[in-house]
């Protein structure tokens, strides 16, 4: 996944240099590294699967079979149906709960409870502030330490130390090559907590404005046929769609270059509607600034089902997607959305970053700050 920061370096900076000061912020930030960023929620339908990671100011869910190819970073409850994963790391800010055969790449940090169902997989280390509760058949590949109470079902395996704060019930056959240790006295990590970054994507929403007004598309006649449009800045005055089963060709010329969309009420992809590339560089950038600044509009973005989006969407309101979309990047890039106010939610069989977008991280093992008292 090339990071954010690198999507608009490359070229908005080249055809606006004045954006640099006002970009900045965002390039500093952790945003940088996310597919997806809700200051509400995000939910993911079954097998719906994204290629960077996810990043929610509340509660993220994932339904079964849904994948993340990066971290969870979830400020409340971090929640997976059975057979649902990440390749990172999962952290929630309140409790973490895995359906049955869920696998983490990464460790698992919950700031009270963690719940795990059976087969569960996790390949680093699973701290919980209170309780950790593990059904029959789970393997852990690190470290399990616990606030309080540690209970694991048969036949669950352990690779490192089981920790509690107070005290263990073991199931039969259960495996611990480390120490298991009741009344431990290692301290848990702090709470995982996210930032909410409304206020840093409204000034990036801002800058991207500030670009100007480029050419207009008239909102009740753009999108009723297929369009084409090369490099540039465009705007609305009201809302952007493309109709069901229409085509919006970006036609890149073979150079790099950048579009941005600045559109002051809604963005809508009807069912069907898809956006395609043609001969449009890995080097180029595609935005859709969704500002929601016009007189009585909400700024949300909303794709029917089979609609297909490509580049990053900054909605001022929420990201709504129905079954079997598709936001994906350019090239070996995931794309993504950020909503600076509200919710994310995709439906079944979605995919946010196309098969084989890469994410570049080696996922974390171990829980930062695990310390022992002497």
């Amino acid at each position: 996944m090339k990071p954010t920061k690198q999507l608009l370096l490359i070229s908005i900076f080249s055809v606006v240099p004045s954006a640099q000061a006002g970009l900045q912020p965002l390039l500093d930030s952790d945003l940088t590294n996310q597919s997806l960023y809700a200051s509400s929620y995000i939910t993911m339908g079954a097998r719906t699967t994204a290629g960077g990671n996810i990043q929610s100011v509340t509660a993220i869910t994932l339904a079964a079979n849904a994948t993340i190819g990066g971290n969870i970073e979830a400020g409340t409850t971090a929640t997976l149906g059975a057979d649902a994963g990440a390749d990172g790391y999962i952290e929630a800010g309140t409790t973490a709960t895995f359906g049955a055969a869920v696998i983490v790449g990464g460790y698992t940090l919950a700031g009270t409870t963690a719940t795990l169902g059976a087969a569960v997989n996790i390949e680093g280390d699973l701290v919980a502030r209170t309780t950790v509760t593990i059904d029959a058949g789970v393997e852990v590949w690190g470290d399990v330490l616990a606030g309080s109470t540690v209970t694991i079902g048969a036949g669950s395996i352990f690779r490192g130390d089981v920790d509690a704060g107070t005290t263990t019930t073991i199931g039969a056959g259960v495996r611990i090559d480390g120490t298991l240790t009741a009344n431990s006295s290692k301290v848990v990590p702090a709470s995982p907590i996210v930032q909410n970054q409304e206020d840093l994507i409204a000034s990036v929403q801002k800058t991207l404005k500030e670009l100007g007004t480029g050419t207009e598309l008239v909102s009740l006649t753009f999108g009723i046929n297929h369009e084409t449009l090369e490099a540039g800045i465009y705007s609305t005055r009201d809302y952007l769609t493309i109709a069901a089963d229409k085509t919006l060709t970006l036609d890149g010329k073979g150079v790099d270059g950048t579009w941005v969309f600045n559109i002051a009420n809604y963005l809508t992809f009807a069912a069907g509607a898809k956006v395609i590339l043609k001969d449009v560089t890995e080097n180029s950038s595609i935005l859709w600034n969704v500002l929601g600044d016009a007189t009585g509009s909400a700024g949300y973005t909303s794709l029917g089902a089979g609609a297909e989006a490509i580049g990053y969407i900054f909605s001022r309101g929420y990201v709504l997607a129905g079954a079997n979309t598709l936001i994906a990047g350019i090239g070996n890039d995931c794309g993504g959305a950020f909503s600076a106010t509200n919710y994310i939610e995709f439906g079944a069989d979605s995919v946010i970053g196309m098969e084989g977008c890469v994410s570049n991280f080696i996922p974390p093992n171990k829980v930062p700050s695990i310390i022992w008292l002497f």
